[in-house]
């Protein structure tokens, strides 16, 4: 069996064609290409929910592979990658979210020891708010650093439930 598009299907795929051939022809040949590059997100977005869809319904990964042009086996590790790199995404923002509160705490933490480091001599009672900002510090860290504990372990049981729906499927 195989998989083709409607005629408005390649009537729509012709006129984008027809779009690319026009700009290249009238001189705006990095007009095509970033078409060219936009069209590709867009598709690789669009398999991948098609994909999903596919499968979600009746459809087997051997169909979707079928309609790619690929082996269910290469559709299955295509859609698989993208989990991947997702993921990949999520902890990577993550990461950089956890670095960037971090420094917000400790940056709040030296303004206030700057503050009592100017009224050090004025003060009687400096040195216990001096210990005050570094229990506050470290409790911040602290809870910080649970959260995003809790959000690697979210992330981790996210990709893991996304894997064995995807083996089942398969």
């Amino acid at each position: 069996m195989r998989y083709e598009l409607s005629a408005e299907g390649d009537a729509k795929i012709l006129a984008v064609d027809g779009y690319l051939e026009e700009c290249i022809g009238d001189g705006r040949p990095i007009e095509a290409l970033v078409a060219t590059r936009r069209l590709g997100e867009i598709a690789s977005e669009r398999a991948k929910e098609a994909a999903r869809a596919a499968t979600k319904s009746s459809w087997s990964w051997t169909d979707v592979g079928m309609a790619l042009g690929v082996s269910k086996q290469a559709a299955h590790e295509k859609l698989h990658a993208r989990v991947r790199g997702e993921i990949d995404k999520a902890q990577s923002k993550l990461e950089q979210a956890a670095k960037s509160g971090h420094a917000k705490i400790a940056r709040r933490a030296a303004r206030g020891r700057e503050e009592l480091d100017r009224v050090s001599g004025l003060h009687p009672k400096v040195d216990s708010a001096r210990q005050r900002v570094d229990e506050w510090e470290e409790r911040q860290h602290d809870k910080l650093s649970r959260n995003v504990e809790k959000g690697r372990k979210k992330i981790t049981s996210t990709e893991q439930s996304v894997r064995e729906k995807l083996d089942r499927r398969s």
